[in-house]
C-alpha cells in the first residue's frame, strides 16, 4: 500500500548525469543515496539563499522502531542545524533494504521526523525511501508548516 503521492527515481542513468538531472535537491539526495545497504536514516538541508550550502547527515545508529521519544531526539538535531544555519527546509531520506513502499516502522520514522520539524520551525519537504533496487519520494505523512517569504 502506498501513501500520497511518490515519484521514484531511476537507480542508474545510461548518459552522463547533467546539472538538470539533479533538480530538485529530492534528486540530489536520490542520486548520492542509490539502492539501499544497510538502516540509515538521512537528514539533508538543502542549500537556501542566505549563503548556507547544504548539509547531509547520516545517522547510522538509530533502532529500526522508532522509539516513543523519536520526535524528540530529532528535534535536537534539526534544531540545531537550524538555529546555526538558517535552514528552513529539510529532507529526510530512509535507507533500508526491502521495497519502496513505506511500511509501518517507516511511517513511524516519517511521523516523528514531520512532528520534530514542524517543532523547528523547519518545513519537511519530502521524504525518500533507499530500498533495494532504489529510490522512491513520498509525501510527509502528515501537513508540515508552510513557512512564509
Amino acid at each position: 500500500m502506498t501513501i500520497g503521492a511518490f515519484r521514484t527515481y531511476q537507480p542508474t542513468i545510461t548518459r552522463p548525469v547533467t546539472d538538470t538531472d539533479l533538480q530538485p535537491p529530492e534528486a540530489q539526495l536520490a542520486a548520492a543515496l542509490g539502492p539501499a545497504i544497510r538502516w540509515q536514516l538521512w537528514f539533508f538541508f538543502p542549500p537556501h539563499s542566505n549563503g548556507f550550502t547544504g548539509l547531509a547527515m547520516p545517522c547510522a545508529d538509530l533502532p529500526r522502531r522508532a522509539p516513543a521519544d523519536a520526535a524528540d531526539t530529532l528535534f535536537t538535531v534539526i534544531d540545531g542545524v537550524a538555529q546555526r544555519s538558517g535552514a528552513r527546509e529539510l529532507i529526510i531520506a530512509l535507507e533500508r533494504r526491502g521495497g519502496p513502499d513505506p511500511g509501518r516502522l517507516d511511517r513511524e520514522w516519517m511521523l516523528a521526523a514531520s512532528t520534530a520539524a514542524d517543532l523547528a520551525v523547519v518545513r519537511l519537504r519530502s521524504v525518500l525511501i533507499s530500498h533495494t533496487r532504489g529510490v522512491r519520494e513520498h509525501a510527509p505523512l502528515a501537513p508540515t508548516l508552510e513557512i512564509g517569504a
